[in-house]
């Protein structure tokens, strides 16, 4: 994944480690923005299509 505001890397294993759940707030190792990620299963796109977001205050 990588995040929307610097670009630059995020890992799974790092989500995973972290225990971040989709919908949940968390901080980009980079940058500091805020941003949450969603899964969404069954689309057009394929059986997983994962998004990530900068949450807005």
């Amino acid at each position: 994944m990588r995040c929307p505001n610097c670009e630059q890397h995020i890992g799974w294993d790092w989500i995973e480690d972290e225990s971040i759940e989709p919908n949940e707030e968390f901080e980009c190792l980079h940058c500091d923005e805020t941003l949450r990620y969603e899964v969404d299963e069954g689309t057009y796109l394929g059986a997983q299509h994962v998004t990530i977001e900068v949450v807005d205050d």
